[in-house]
Order: structure tokens, then sequence, then C-alpha cells
């Protein structure tokens, strides 16, 4: 879990949709997913996603940590819209995408360069 040094404590998970529309949908998520913040990201980006829009972008430039239960919601998430036809692009912070690339998850989770 990363820590905020000033404040002693781990970042808070924050998950707001940016833009919409009848196709598309944007997600902004920051702060640290770990253990005590995936299941909620996972239940929080099924709902977003349950209408079906063609694509989602699900914008990560704020995570400042992600451990292993952060990394399989994101590839239930990618099995969830190949299986109901969502186009899905990741834009990963520098952290995530280093731990996208460590796990070899890289040719499984679509990122923007």
């Amino acid at each position: 879990m990363a820590i905020d040094t000033e404040a002693g404590q781990a970042a808070p998970l924050v998950v707001v949709v940016t833009a919409r529309s009848e196709d598309a949908i944007t997600v902004e998520v920051a702060g640290d997913i770990d253990i005590a913040t995936s299941t909620r990201l996972r239940a929080e980006l099924m709902k977003l996603l349950a209408d079906g829009p063609g694509a989602a972008v699900i914008d990560m430039t704020g995570v400042g940590f992600c451990d292993s239960s952060g990394l399989s919601v994101l590839v239930q998430l990618n099995q969830h819209c190949e299986e109901a036809g969502i186009e899905l692009t990741f834009a990963p912070s520098k952290v995530l995408r280093r731990a996208i690339e460590l796990t070899g998850l890289s040719p499984t989770l679509k990122m923007t360069t």
C-alpha cells in the first residue's frame, strides 16, 4: 500500500465518470488500489459499464499504487468487456503501467501510449 508520508495514510480510492455519451464512457480512477479497495473498484466499474457502452476508457493516471488484487480487477473487467462487446482501453499511471508490464499483462490489457 502506498503511504502518503504527510498524512501517514494510503491515498483514498476515487472513481468518477468524466464523460458519457450513448456510445462511450470515460471513467477516472485515482488513489491506491489494494486488497482493501479492489472489491469496491470492481463493483463501481461493473455498475458503470452495465448498460453496455460501445467503448470505455478507464483513466488511471491518478493511481499511485496497485497490488495484485487491483490487477485482478482489471483482468476481470477486460474479460467482461470482451464478452459484452465493449472496447476497453486503460490510460495507466507510470506505476500502473510498470505493474502491468512486469506481470506480463501488456498483451491482455489495451493501454494508451
